[in-house]
C-alpha cells in the first residue's frame, strides 16, 4: 500500500532527494517526494510517498544524526499490526481473538465490546 509519510521537524538542509529516499527506505519503498519538499518550500515537515508492507509493523520513528525523529503516516487511522489489514486494530483482530479464545470471529459474529482496547507499535529504525 502506498501512503504519504511526514517527517516533522526536519530542517530544510535534510531536504535532499537521496537522503529522504534513504530514510524512507527504512520504512518501506520510497516512491516520490511531494512538490513542496522537493523544492524546499515547506519548513515544518518533509513529505514522501512510501510503499509499506502492512503485514509488518509500521515504523513510528527513525534515528538521524543520533536523534530520534518522529514518522507520521497520513490517513492510516486504523491499521492492524497483527494481520496488516485496515479497519481494525490488533486488539480487535479476528486472528488474535481466535487464537486467544478458540472461537472463529467473522463479520456476522464481531468481537465483544470488552475486547476493544488500545495498542502501540514498538518498531523503530535508525540511520547515522
Amino acid at each position: 500500500m502506498v501512503v504519504w509519510v511526514q517527517f516533522p521537524g526536519f530542517s530544510v538542509h535534510f531536504y535532499h532527494k537521496e537522503l529522504l529516499f534513504l530514510l524512507a527506505n527504512l520504512i518501506g519503498r520510497a516512491i516520490k517526494l511531494d512538490f513542496h519538499t522537493m523544492h524546499q518550500q515547506r519548513a515544518n515537515f518533509a513529505r514522501i510517498a512510501i510503499e509499506v508492507d502492512l503485514s509488518k509493523p509500521l515504523v513510528p520513528r527513525i534515528r538521524l544524526d543520533g536523534k530520534w525523529k518522529k514518522v507520521e503516516f497520513e490517513n492510516l487511522s486504523v491499521v492492524c499490526f497483527e494481520c496488516g489489514k485496515i479497519g481494525h486494530t490488533k486488539v480487535t483482530c479476528p486472528l488474535v481473538y481466535r487464537d486467544r479464545t478458540g472461537l472463529d470471529v467473522t463479520e456476522n459474529h464481531p468481537l465483544p465490546l470488552a475486547a476493544v482496547a488500545g495498542e502501540s507499535s514498538e518498531a523503530n529504525a535508525s540511520i547515522g
